[in-house]
């Protein structure tokens, strides 16, 4: 008779094999897109601000995503509404399989990025605008009032980018459903509508190329039915961001770099 840890092995190995004997669910020439939502949490970042009359940092501010809050209600409202889908914070991506298991893709990441107001900061630098003095560039604590600073991205923390991953199928039952594992990196642009108001001036909305990204992903995609999926991504991502729009004067202007953490959850077609 055969031993309990021989039938084991055996049914591991037959296992195995059936997953490796299926046809590849994500074969080369396949095209694929999907539609999700993301929540997202920011580091700490320095933000430089620079003008005529000022050039001060700003160290160490904090900041949080905006995501619209998940409810019944705002499922219908804003969610599922084509006239508001891109009111949460959401994610699009179309992709190609230029081999079996292996893809590249091109999307847009639409975060949103609200710094923390009233908070405490050091600051350093000097700024000669009226009402807002300081000509001392040591560093001083400064309260991120309104009347100071409010700083947002929330029209949004736009990401542009190109990407790449590789799939490891972990389970698959008949030509329909399986489930596997992904890992890929990617880099791309930052194209933000930027909410800037500094020193009670103007606001500048305008969408502008503000810098570039680059970021590493790992994710998990089931298989549903013919061609139907989900999955869900986390995303590790570092941005560059040295020319943000702070109002209608071309000299004007703040440069930050922030590290991310992204995580999306999604649903979508392959073909």
């Amino acid at each position: 008779m055969k031993s309990p840890v021989s039938i084991a092995i055996l049914l591991m190995a037959s296992s195995c094999y059936s997953v490796a004997s299926e046809a590849a669910m994500r074969s080369q020439g396949d095209w694929y897109g999907y539609w999700g939502w993301n929540n997202a949490t920011y580091s700490d970042s320095d933000i430089h601000f620079e003008g005529d009359d000022y050039d001060f940092t700003l160290h160490n501010v904090s900041a949080k995503d905006h995501q619209t809050p998940f409810s019944i209600a705002q499922v219908f409202h804003s969610y599922l509404n084509p006239s508001r889908l891109t009111i949460p914070q959401y994610n699009w991506r179309f992709g190609y399989f230029v081999q079996d298991n292996w893809s590249v893709s091109l999307g847009w990441d639409h975060m949103k990025y609200v710094m923390v107001q009233d908070q405490t900061v050091s600051m350093t630098g000097t700024n000669d605008r009226n009402g807002f003095e300081k000509t001392d560039p040591a560093a001083e604590d400064v309260v991120l009032t309104e009347d100071f600073l409010t700083y947002e991205h929330t029209d949004g923390f736009n990401q542009i980018s190109l990407e790449t991953e590789a799939y490891l199928p972990l389970w698959q039952h008949g030509a329909d459903m399986d489930i596997a594992l992904f890992a890929g990196a990617g880099a791309g642009i930052m194209y933000p509508k930027s909410n800037v108001k500094l020193m009670s001036g103007d606001r500048n909305d305008e969408w502008h190329v503000a810098g570039y990204s680059t970021l590493v992903k790992i994710g998990v995609e089931a298989n549903l039915w013919q061609g139907l999926f989900v999955r869900f991504i986390g995303k590790y991502g570092y941005a560059n961001m040295n020319d943000v729009l702070t109002s209608h004067d071309s000299s004007d202007k703040a440069r930050q770099k922030i590290y991310y953490d992204e995580y999306i959850g999604a649903i979508g077609y392959r073909f």
